[in-house]
This record gives structure tokens, sequence and C-alpha cells, in this order.
């Protein structure tokens, strides 16, 4: 099951990658010859006018074959993707990865209305609930806006989660914590010990904050703010891997995303899925954009020199990204042996 999950998760975000390229190359009249889910030999194609339909039998991948984008001596094809001005091919390129940004959003949008959500840096720490078992029952009211904690400015409830990881991992050893609230708009300067939580292993402080409402607008916003914050995450996690902080062998692939997948549905179902959509339509919307030839980022650095006055042969590009995708084959086998020896 696990497998099928996985296949149409990605399937869908392929699709939605490639039919960005596919659409904004019909808008400027490029001849497009094929449009494939997946890569590999063809499981089914239709040819519907001078474009051909397929879906392919290794399902992690796919692409839009431009009439014109590959170099052949002696052939000039008309409106074909090179004889195209440099913003429209630009434009083209980049429509793939705009489209998994757009479709992020979209379904971040669907997860903040379906669960009536706010990600914790748009909560204010106000104290709505108490454990009673907790240190702090006593301590602290219903209404108190916490401000900072052992002097740590606070001002959503993800720095709060912050800060009481950071108590945890330096080993609390039941001291008093000094904590700044607003208590009907009056500084107050509390001290209290956290409480030992069972069930998860953890000291806490045993509150619970009051979520705010939100309107169709305040989601909308919410959902294009969620989405840069998760881009800023992952364009550290992909800074990582070349600085050496990351090790390759920590990479996951197909394999290990059908034992991920397959874990979180159990846990989740749909609303999991949702989330795995969010975060892998990102990932390969970044991973398209890195300037590395074969990928979107490699063709759109060639695009780019060209505005600027320096034009590349087209032939040398070409092996330029014939290059490039027999590294990335085999980065991908790499991780699939990786995978196949983690599982």
């Amino acid at each position: 099951m696990s497998i099928i999950i996985t296949v149409l998760l990605l399937g869908i975000i392929v699709f939605i990658h490639e039919f960005g390229h596919f659409i904004t190359a019909k808008l400027f009249h490029m001849p497009i010859l094929e449009f494939s889910i997946g890569i590999g030999p063809k499981l089914i194609s239709k040819k519907i006018n001078t474009t051909a339909y397929s879906i392919r039998a290794i399902p992690f991948g796919g692409f839009v074959s431009i009439d014109g984008m590959e170099v052949e001596t002696g052939k000039e094809v008309e409106n074909g993707f090179n004889s195209q001005n440099p913003i429209k091919r630009l434009i083209v390129l980049f429509a793939g990865v705009a489209m998994n940004f757009l479709s992020a959003i979209i379904v971040l949008f669907m997860l903040f209305t379906i669960t009536k959500t706010v990600p914790p840096t748009s909560v204010t720490p106000k104290i709505k609930t108490i454990l009673e078992s907790s240190h702090s029952n006593n301590i602290l009211k219903v209404g108190d806006i916490i401000t900072s904690i052992d002097g740590v400015k606070i001002n959503n409830w993800r720095e709060l989660t912050v800060e009481m990881s950071k108590l945890n991992n330096e080993k609390y050893n039941n001291q008093d914590i000094e904590i700044k609230v607003n208590r009907e708009n009056k500084e107050v300067i509390l001290k209290t010990k956290l409480t030992y939580n069972e069930e998860s292993k953890t000291y806490i402080l045993g509150v619970e904050p009051e979520m705010p409402h939100i309107n169709i607008l305040e989601r909308a916003k919410l959902s294009v703010v969620s989405f840069f914050s998760i881009l800023s995450e992952m364009l550290k996690g992909i800074a990582s891997l070349f600085t050496g902080k990351v090790g390759m062998n920590q990479l996951t692939g197909p394999v290990g995303l059908t034992k991920v997948v397959g874990e979180a549905y159990s846990s989740g179902g749909f609303i999991i899925l949702l989330n795995f959509f969010v975060f892998l339509s990102i990932n390969i919307g970044l991973v398209n954009l890195l300037p590395f030839p074969a990928l979107d980022g490699g063709r759109i650095i060639f695009v780019l020199l060209e505005l600027v006055g320096i034009k590349v042969n087209k032939k040398i590009e070409e092996k330029f990204h014939i290059v490039g995708f027999a590294l990335l084959i085999g980065l991908m086998a790499f991780i699939v042996f990786n995978d196949i020896r983690n599982f």
C-alpha cells in the first residue's frame, strides 16, 4: 500500500511540475514532442496531433520534450525552443518550479482550512489552559501573555517551544525558571519550576495557548508565510550538504521515501499525506532550481548568460547537459543503493 501511495504522490507532483513547462510552451506556440510522467521504457503512449502523452516504467521523474531544445545539425525548427527569445525560454524553464511552489501554497491553505490550525509562529503565547498538576498552576494565570523565559524574549508560541527544548537539552535540574508575562497590561516577573511529563519524557511548563480564529484572507497570508518558512529551512538543509554538515549517506531516495510515507500514513492518514505533498513539492522545486546541468536550474544559467551577452555554443551546452544527466543517474543509483541498505 505504501508503494502505491508514494508512486501516486510523486506522480501528482511530477505531473504538476511538467504541466508548468507544458502549458507555458504551448502558450508560446512551441512544438511539444512528448509529455511524459515517469522515465525509462514506455508503458502507455497516445499521440494527439503532434504530441505524444506517455506514462513510463520508472515513476520517479518525468519530462516535456520540446522540439528545438536539442541541437540537430542542419535542422531549423519553426518556433522551436532555442529559436525563441531568452525571456520566453526562461518563463518555460521556471514554470515547472513555479507550479510546484504554487501547489504547495494551495495545499497549505487547504490544511489550515481543514484542520483549523495555525502555525506556531503565528500564535501569540497567551495562556488558555494550565495543567493542574504542573508547578506553574498557581503561579501563571489564564490570559497571561508570556514575553520572556530566563531572559530570552518570546514573541510567539514557536519561540516558546524552542526555548523549552533548549532547557531540556541543557539537562534541566529542577531550578527555578524566570518568566515575564503581560498580565492585564502590566509586566509581572514570576518564578516557577518545570514539570516532568512521563508521556513525552521531557520537562514542560504545563500550559497551552489560545488559538486564534482566522478568516480566509488571513489563511491565505499564513499559507504564503508558511511556504517561505519551509523554503528557508530547506535552503539551509541543502546548504548543509555542500558544507559537509550533512553527509550524502543521509539523503533519502524513492525506496526510503516509500517507508517514511507508509509509516506517516499509518499514523496520520490523509492530513499527513497533504503535509508530505507540501514538503515534497517544495523540495522537488528547489532541487530543480539547482544550477546543475540537465536540471532546470542548469538550463536557466545558460539562458541568463545569453541575456548578459555571453552566448555559449549550443552543441557545447548540450554536452554539459548530457554529462549532467549521467551524473544525476549515478547519484540516484547511489541514493537508491543507500536506501536499500538502510531499509
